[in-house]
């Protein structure tokens, strides 16, 4: 479906179909943009391997870490120069290899910091590509300026985005608009298609558990 449908779909349903409007085009855009990103966090709908300026980097002599383009919410596979990496954690280098933040070479491992850097282990002595297979959110917003434009996930999710978009608009603080017991049912709805949200500090505790690594000899 494309932007203009979708924005019918919500007037239909909220039936707010005759001027002055309740919610303008704008803002409707506005919650299907925040849609589409909630589902694909939640969802992992758009797995990218090919996008170069999200997915490819060069890393530089002397460097280990280097930041993940915004719209990457998890990292699935990295190779440097076509051999996969393994991924770890501090906590784990910490146990195992004594002196590993001073180590440099072609990596073997890679970690994440926060959500908005990768870090390679060792640290790169050398210029290596590095191409990754991602998860991430859409590159480009939902704007009236293009009503013909679609969400950047499998047509059969679109309607599925809709309870997002409802909720965001019964939550909008104004006397003829909000209606947060609506609001929370339809965000139920929506859960029930893409899951629930995880929490950042859940994100962080995933981050630091300890994946599983074979030994090396360094």
């Amino acid at each position: 479906m494309i932007v203009e449908q979708l924005i019918a779909e919500f007037r239909r349903v909220l039936q707010d179909a005759e001027l002055p409007y309740l919610w303008s085009d704008d803002e409707i855009c506005l919650y299907l943009t925040d849609a589409v990103n909630e589902a694909c966090t939640r969802a992992s709908l758009i797995e990218d391997r090919a996008t170069e300026d999200v997915c490819a980097f060069s890393t530089v002599v002397g460097t280990d870490s280097y930041p993940l383009h915004q719209s990457i919410h998890r990292i699935k596979r990295v190779t440097v120069g076509g051999y996969p990496l393994l991924e770890t954690s501090v906590e784990y280098l910490d146990q195992v290899m004594q002196g590993w933040e001073a180590r440099s070479g072609l990596p073997d491992f890679y970690l994440t910091e926060g959500e908005t850097q990768i870090r390679l282990v060792p640290t790169p002595d050398k210029v290596y590509s590095v191409a990754m297979t991602v998860y991430r959110t859409p590159l480009d917003d939902l704007t009236i300026d293009n009503t013909d434009a679609s969400p950047e996930i499998h047509p059969r999710f679109h309607m599925q985005l809709m309870p997002w978009v409802y909720r965001c608009a019964l939550l909008k603080q104004d006397a003829e608009t909000s209606d947060k017991a609506r609001a929370a049912e339809y965000e139920g709805i929506f859960a029930d298609s893409f899951g629930k949200r995880i929490d950042a500090n859940v994100r962080r505790k995933q981050r630091d558990k300890r994946p599983p690594v074979v030994s090396m000899n360094w």
